[in-house]
């Protein structure tokens, strides 16, 4: 029995999950044994109980469940973000969830803001370490000034970077990698050796490497060109949010985060890029659809490849057919616009 675990989380995160949590219901009439437990993980939770994720509950994640299905955390209420440093951090964190997968395939043309550039021209996917960068969140602070540190270990980078390589072997695509070597000569330094030892290890995959701001430009006048983009923690960040745009903008955009090891039985977070969007909570204006590809993602790596090309498929064709919350340019609210991505399904 596949066991996932379910954390709506703040702001639109539990509006959005209850448009993907049909989903769960429609695998099972597919021929796939599942269930699922929702958590109160949040704000909410934490400003009633002082509780983020308590050993207890963290332990019961990582040995009770095989991947987590998640909304988003941030709460303008809580304003040092503890609560989500110690919800979404630490999971992916102490799940030795080194990868986070963003892929970037746009469905429709009208959602490329490139000019000359059609959906098919981009096919992209970055591969961001997901533990250690400068959102390591240690550092110090005097009346002086402050400073952030950043932590690069030879054992995430290594895992990042294989990983990236094996996908882009495996998509026979080429492979980035977006440094600042040139400035931070330590921990970029240390990226770069690894990707060199990995170019040796990989002699098929077409592998090059790119001072970051020159890819981020590169990115904006030929898309075409790039494949697999692997990155640290920060850089891969702020990669991804860009693609993000180039398919429809956050909305549209999902993730996985992967361990690399089988190290516990959880081995996947899966959550919508955009965040909780506090702006637009309990207002019905966010679009789900990230949270439903999200769900595709997760059902992908539990290896029902069958029924995420199925949910692929529906929401594909609910926007072909016009259906849009206001990001996307048209009227429909958060539960309408769930119910045309889920319409092909019958759900």
């Amino acid at each position: 029995m596949t066991r996932i675990a379910v954390i709506p989380g703040d702001g639109i995160g539990p509006e959005v999950m209850a448009e993907a949590m049909p989903l769960l219901a429609w695998v099972r009439t597919q021929g796939q044994e599942v269930e699922w437990e929702v958590f109160p993980f949040g704000a909410d939770h934490f400003l009633k109980t002082g509780e983020t994720l308590s050993d207890e509950a963290f332990v019961k994640l990582r040995d009770n469940f095989d991947a987590i299905l998640f909304g988003a955390v941030g709460d303008p209420r809580v304003l040092d973000g503890r609560h989500a440093e110690e919800i979404l951090l630490r999971l992916r964190r102490d799940l030795r969830l080194r990868v986070n997968h963003r892929p970037c395939a746009p469905m429709l043309d009208v959602h490329v803001p490139l000019k000359g550039v059609s959906a098919a021209d981009i096919r992209l996917e970055v591969f961001r370490e997901n533990t250690e960068g400068p959102y390591c969140l240690k550092g110090e602070t005097d009346k002086e000034g402050a400073v952030d540190f950043a932590i690069h270990t030879r054992e995430a980078v290594s895992a990042l970077l294989r990983a990236a390589f094996q996908r882009a072997e495996k998509l026979r695509a080429t492979l980035t990698l977006a440094h600042k070597a040139n400035v931070l000569k330590h921990g970029h330094g240390l990226w770069m050796r690894e990707f060199k030892t990995m170019q040796a290890e990989f002699p098929a995959v077409r592998a090059t490497s790119m001072h970051a701001d020159a890819l981020l430009c590169a990115l904006v006048q030929r898309p075409q060109d790039f494949g697999v983009i692997a990155a640290d923690n920060y850089l891969g960040d702020l990669i991804s949010d860009l693609l993000a745009a180039f398919q429809g903008g956050m909305g549209l955009a999902a993730s996985a985060n992967l361990a690399t090891d089988q190290a516990f039985r959880c081995t996947g977070l899966f959550e919508p890029v955009h965040g909780s969007a506090p702006d637009l909570a309990g207002r019905c204006l966010a679009n789900p659809a990230g949270m439903i590809l999200s769900t595709a993602l997760l059902f992908r790596h539990l290896g029902w490849q069958r029924e995420a090309l199925a949910v692929e498929s529906a929401v594909l064709d609910a926007l072909a057919k016009g259906a849009a919350t206001q990001d996307l340019g048209g009227n429909l609210n958060t539960l309408e616009m769930g119910t045309a991505l889920r319409g092909k399904l019958s759900i």
